[in-house]
């Protein structure tokens, strides 16, 4: 393509096997980064679909990949995968200006090699780290997660002409595990929805407390229900694990055995913002987050949180004040620090007031021109380089 044939409005290829997933927390960002952008670029959504080979809306349908073995997995995760068919991949990407990989499969493996051999640039976004993976399908040995990080690493970010990666955390993980492609970092965001609300009280006799995330091994959602158990204030708390996954039904057995009053599974959206303006606590035990989207909206609604420190995780830079932490290698210690707050408005309105300021440092706008300016410096440097060629 000659340098002045860049079109108006470039159409991006978005790889997103479950797109129609929304509570994965991929899934939600990506959607937001289309609607913030869609009026600058044009998007084709290459997803898993019930229809395959069909293409309406600007979503392309590709069949579902069996997996035997870890299918019951996947479809508890809510994670269908997309198995590619090689004529309509090659049609679609053909149709693309840019190919950006949001989840990273088999899917994303053969779009990036069409898209090379078509001379398309490639974007891949650091979304799945190997921990998830790994710690659902109980593989945790030290080989297995070398080994994929090497496959990712391998296979989807050293073709790519860009990486993206959601932290600071994210993009030195990716360069100690040998990414030598341009690395930016660029936060999900916080739409300002989440930021549009003000905190009240529900109930003045009772704490709430909230965990949002998908319902799995390295979420750790346990360590808050045993936790709560062993609080003096535990008749006093209710818990809100808001989400989806495999982990839903023990969770519900175990806060029933505990005897801890929680709630738990998926929310909407408008239920989801209410929480975050009426919980008393938000507490994330995750030892694997490429950023902590949860984390961040729970902040930006002003409410306290109590944050897992851990080496695996993003969840540290969110820390505003050791107040505020806890370490899951500690095993007492997330309910000294619950009971702490628990016990002192004051603490939480200070941890509150810090969370807030920090969270308007990463609002979704700011993202969403970061990301619109990375596509057309892509699309730029592709556009340089076959002029460059071509004289």
């Amino acid at each position: 393509m000659p340098l002045h044939a860049m079109r108006s409005k470039p159409t991006i290829g978005l790889v997103i096997d479950p797109w129609d997933f929304p509570f994965n927390g991929t899934v939600v960002s990506t959607r937001r980064f289309v609607a913030a952008l869609s009026n600058q670029f044009n998007f084709k959504i290459l997803k898993t679909g019930n229809v395959p080979d069909q293409t309406a809306n600007n979503e392309i349908h590709f069949p579902k990949l069996s997996i035997p073995g870890a299918n019951r997995i996947i479809d508890q995760m809510q994670a269908p995968l997309a198995r590619p068919t090689r004529r309509l991949l090659q049609r679609v990407v053909a149709d693309c200006d840019l190919i950006h990989v949001q989840y990273p499969f088999l899917l994303a493996h053969q779009a990036i090699r069409v898209a090379r051999r078509l001379g398309k640039p490639v974007i891949s976004s650091f979304h799945v780290q190997p921990e998830n993976i790994q710690r659902n399908l109980r593989l945790n040995q030290a080989f297995v997660t070398r080994s994929l990080y090497r496959l990712f690493v391998s296979q989807f970010y050293q073709p790519s002409d860009q990486v993206i990666a959601p932290s600071e955390f994210a993009k030195k993980l990716l360069i100690q595990h040998g990414v030598s492609r341009p690395i930016d970092v660029l936060s999900n965001g916080i739409t300002a929805n989440f930021f549009a609300g003000s905190r009240r009280q529900t109930r003045s006799d009772q704490f709430q407390i909230l965990s949002v995330g998908r319902l799995a091994q390295e979420k750790q959602q346990p360590l808050l229900l045993k936790a709560v158990a062993q609080s003096p204030y535990r008749a006093k708390i209710h818990v809100t694990l808001a989400g989806t996954g495999p982990t839903s039904a023990h969770l519900k057995r175990l806060a029933a055995n505990l005897g801890v009053s929680a709630t738990i599974g998926r929310v909407t959206d408008e239920q989801l913002k209410d929480l975050y303006e009426t919980a008393d606590v938000f507490v994330q035990c995750s030892r694997v987050e490429l950023e902590g989207m949860s984390a961040l909206e729970a902040m930006a609604a002003g409410c306290p949180t109590l944050l897992n420190r851990t080496e695996t995780s993003a969840l540290s830079e969110l820390i505003q004040d050791p107040v505020g932490a806890f370490t899951d290698e500690a095993p007492n210690m997330l309910t000294q620090k619950l009971d702490a707050l628990l016990s002192n408005p004051g603490a939480r309105q200070f941890l509150a007031d810090q969370n807030r300021a920090f969270a308007l440092t990463r609002r979704h706008e700011a993202s969403a021109a970061q990301l619109a300016n990375l596509y057309r410096r892509v699309l730029g440097d592709k556009l340089k380089s076959d002029a460059g060629h071509a004289s």
